[in-house]
């Protein structure tokens, strides 16, 4: 988690948020890569939640500093961005971004619905599937975007199901009985899930034929 310094907003507007987002992407670089899975995404007004796995890499180990490096080079650059655009000076986040170690598959599944019930537990909409910005249209609908071609399906989202339709279904299902045992949501059908509202500023599209069958998204080119 990154959050905002003294808990002021870090996004003001939704290029803010684009902004977070393409240094994100500038600088997972193809070595971050080899090193580095990065599974979910949410952006709150004055925080964010990541959840992603630092590889076990033969002669090189497993390790959190890869890790660390990414968020550090793109917390720099957005940071930098962010002063220039708003014409201040200073920090813009609290401090190093916070990370908790995840022991298990099951555990990081929970994890990405921590952050996908975040904008639903500080009552900026009432479901997930109505927030712009996080990778439950992702793994929920197959719905891809800028804010998620990075993304990596983690194995956990995998066993899910053998088809995308499958493990869109499940998740949906596993998300909202986290939800109603947060005491977040009523009981509501469990296909009644809206698809999600388009990302202001961020390309996207639905899943169709020649689209990655994982998630439904297109496979992004090698580099």
């Amino acid at each position: 988690m990154w959050r905002g310094h003294n808990r002021e907003p870090v996004f003001e507007d939704p290029d803010d948020k684009l902004s977070y987002v393409r240094s994100l992407g500038k600088t997972y670089t193809p070595e971050i890569r080899e090193r580095v899975e990065w599974y979910s995404i949410c952006l709150m007004t004055n925080h964010t939640h990541e959840c992603g796995r630092a590889k076990l890499v033969p002669d090189a180990g497993a390790g959190i500093e890869p890790l660390s490096h990414w968020m550090r080079n793109a917390h720099s650059r957005f940071g930098a961005a962010f002063n220039r655009k708003h014409h201040r000076q200073g920090k813009v986040a609290y401090d190093r971004p916070k990370t908790t170690e995840v022991e298990d598959a099951e555990a990081v599944l929970q994890v990405m619905f921590y952050g996908d019930a975040n904008p639903v537990r500080a009552g900026m909409v009432s479901h997930p599937s109505r927030y712009r910005y996080s990778s439950y249209g992702l793994y929920a609908c197959g719905t891809r975007s800028e804010l998620t071609e990075d993304l990596t399906p983690p194995p956990a989202y995998l066993a899910l199901g053998d088809t995308a339709e499958e493990r869109q279904r499940r998740y949906r299902k596993l998300c909202d009985l986290y939800l109603r045992k947060q005491g977040l949501i009523n009981d509501r059908p469990d296909e009644d899930v809206a698809e999600p509202l388009a990302t202001d500023g961020l390309e996207t599209g639905s899943a169709r034929p020649g689209i990655d069958p994982q998630v439904g998204r297109h496979p992004r080119p090698p580099g």
